[in-house]
């Protein structure tokens, strides 16, 4: 999961208001919140009242997908939200997956070298065992952030090295060629005997590939696109080229021959150069791996859309249509919608909106140009989201449902857009 910086607003926002044919298609979705008790929101009275548990929707997304033959899930952290029976019972109706946000993260469960604690991990693996559902491992080689200060170069090496990013050092790091290796094994062997073969996905490596900033690009990335991170410099980016990453998936897939193995990425949606350039960069990576007989299943898009950002339909669906060709299916693996960036001046309900129609071209562009296996938001709760965590004076919606587990049009728009996939075989934009 990345955070983005924030920019000026573009002078074409007014150009993202819903157009007349958008706010017909916003009332016909509202046919699926109409099902949903308190959808719109309580009445004044209601809300002074002790509140019961929202009623179930008439069609969860979980149905909607499992008529597609795809997972649905999302990510939950019990050590950052308080137990929430109301949670626990949103997750068991509508998830088939489970992501701990930050229990499988290296730097989490072992952040010291040698000593475990495995008390997110477990919570996540147990939550998934409870309802049946399957967990995740997000994630074990993190290129830019998660890892311990022991898993970071040394800190006198970074003038030698001549990367600028402090995040890869650390005055405590000893990660070297010499230990990269053993370490990684090491981890991999603990998680497999605490857990055993359990996994649906492992994000095998997360956001390895380069996000441009005016100081980031081009010095902080190889040809390849690869940032030069702690990884990439322990494991010989700079001598094995685009194979640096091989033998990770294979030791994965070894000790976890039942998982779908992903390489986890964000920042490929927007019309903007820098984006463009990371599919293309992302594509000849994939093809290569997939020459080469590497065992990665698909490709993960961590899929963190941008209200107030262009979306580019028509790139995404030449990529997608790319990567169903190299026999890969795709795995949304954090989707959310973040609103920041759109005028403060909207209304609520233009806000949702803006948000409930990009993810729903989105969806139909990834369910008709890709396999869909798995779609997994970023919490399905709203005010769990880390952008509500962020900016909690917005209260924003980046997830499909409410604080009161209510849902949202994002909900609408994503199981309308599953459903017409479902009943017509092509999926509609808006």
């Amino acid at each position: 999961m990345i955070t983005l910086p924030k920019p000026r607003l573009p002078s074409w926002l007014p150009d993202l208001r819903p157009t007349r044919r958008e706010l017909l298609w916003t009332v016909a979705a509202g046919a699926v919140l109409a099902s949903c008790r308190g959808a719109t929101g309580p009445a004044p009275a209601e809300a002074a009242a002790p509140q019961p548990d929202a009623a179930e929707p008439a069609v969860t997304l979980r149905a909607a997908c499992r008529a597609l033959g795809i997972r649905h899930g999302a990510a939950r952290d019990h050590f950052i939200e308080p137990e929430d029976p109301t949670l626990d019972r949103l997750m068991a109706r509508e998830c088939d997956v489970v992501t701990p946000e930050n229990g499988g993260k290296w730097g989490v469960f072992q952040h010291s070298e040698g000593n475990y604690d495995w008390r997110r991990f477990d919570a996540a693996v147990e939550l998934a065992r409870s309802i049946g559902a399957m967990p995740n491992w997000h994630t074990i080689i993190w290129q830019h952030m998660g890892m311990p200060p022991y898993m970071k170069l040394p800190a006198g090496r970074q003038a030698e090295l001549g990367i600028d990013e402090d995040a890869y050092f650390s005055p405590e790091g000893t990660l070297s060629a010499e230990n990269v290796w053993p370490r990684f094994t090491g981890v991999v062997e603990a998680v497999r005997q605490r857990y055993g073969d359990i996994f649906y996905r492992i994000d095998v490596a997360n956001e390895v590939f380069f996000w441009e900033t005016v100081d980031s690009h081009p010095r902080e990335q190889d040809r390849y696109g690869f940032r030069r991170g702690m990884w990439w410099v322990a494991a010989g980016g700079a001598e094995k080229g685009p194979e640096w990453l091989d033998p990770f998936f294979h030791h994965v897939h070894a000790a976890f021959p039942k998982a779908r193995l992903v390489l986890n990425e964000f920042g490929i949606e927007i019309d903007e150069g820098w984006q463009q350039r990371k599919r293309a960069y992302l594509l000849d990576w994939l093809t290569g791996a997939v020459k080469r007989g590497v065992p990665i299943h698909g490709i993960g898009l961590q899929s963190h859309l941008i209200g107030g950002k262009p979306y580019d339909s028509a790139g995404m669906r030449v990529f997608l249509r790319a990567v169903d060709k190299l026999g890969l299916t795709v795995h949304l693996t954090e989707m959310d919608v973040d609103e920041t960036r759109l005028p403060g001046s909207w209304s609520r309900a233009e806000k949702d909106r803006t948000l409930a129609l990009l993810a729903r071209r989105y969806l139909a562009d990834v369910l008709d140009n890709s396999r869909l296996e798995e779609l997994c938001w970023w919490h399905l709760r709203s005010d769990l989201n880390f952008i509500a965590r962020e900016h909690p004076a917005l209260s924003p919606h980046p997830s499909p449902y409410d604080a009161q587990s209510r849902p949202l049009p994002l909900y609408a728009a994503a199981v309308d857009t599953l459903r017409d996939k479902s009943r017509t075989g092509k999926a509609r934009a808006g």
